[in-house]
């Protein structure tokens, strides 16, 4: 299958609930806070739609009982819509609009359990690579004059050993990583050296400009070269 069905609905400290769900609007895919499944089980996966019976339905009959079922449990004042089914593989996925908005939902082809939201994976994973591509190239190694630059602008870079996102920092410079002037904000007592508490350095990875100004969290080297007027 090309649908990645969404199988838990999480909020923090609990893996599903079993009470009236909302299900909250998220991009174009679900459906929307005003849909309210009143007394609905959603078991962690999806919502089981007891419509009494194991038969294949067809496209029209899928859609039909999808509707039905949203409105008979929507929120008062909200209406949806019908406007196509589209068979994907084991599901139908369903077009709907909701007060004139659209939004798609799946059901299985028996009609007994309908998903609320489902994610491409070809598009998932198209996105994941063009983000891997995109960090390879923002995480290209600085050249030794770029590093040089860094500090003799009066950039300072804070950061700890045990910080994973000032180790991916650091591996940005490679080499020229010893031409960057570097504070340690802990010691080897495990403590916030007093150099970045004097500095009122509170997070790591957090780079100083020569005015002062402090922009905490990770920064890819273009962000930097913005930052220091360098050139990479």
């Amino acid at each position: 299958m090309k649908i990645l069905l969404i199988w838990r609905y999480r909020t923090r400290g609990c893996a599903s609930m079993n009470f009236n769900i909302y299900f909250k609007y998220m991009n174009k895919y679900l459906i929307p806070g005003a849909v309210v499944i009143a007394g609905a089980l959603i078991a962690g996966a999806y919502i089981f739609v007891n419509f009494g019976f194991n038969r294949i339905l067809s496209s029209q009959e899928a859609g039909e009982k999808a509707i039905n079922f949203i409105n008979q449990n929507i929120e008062e004042g909200a209406v949806a819509s019908l406007v196509k089914v589209t068979e994907k593989d084991m599901v139908y996925q369903i077009s709907l609009t909701i007060n004139g908005n659209p939004y798609e939902s799946y059901i299985t082809k028996d009609g007994q359990f309908m998903f609320p939201t489902g994610v491409s994976m070809k598009e998932f994973a198209e996105e994941e690579s063009a983000q891997t591509t995109e960090n390879t190239e923002s995480t290209a190694v600085a050249s030794e004059a770029f590093a040089k630059c860094l500090t003799e602008k009066g950039m300072k870079f804070y950061g700890s050993k045990s910080c994973s996102w000032c180790a991916k920092e650091k591996e940005a410079f490679g080499d020229a990583l010893q031409y960057v002037d570097y504070v340690e904000c802990v010691g080897d007592d495990g403590n916030w050296a007093k150099v970045c508490q004097d500095a009122q350095i509170t997070s790591v990875p957090t780079w100083q400009s020569p005015d002062g100004t402090k922009e905490s969290g990770y920064k890819t080297l273009e962000q930097l070269a913005e930052m220091s007027g360098c050139s990479l």
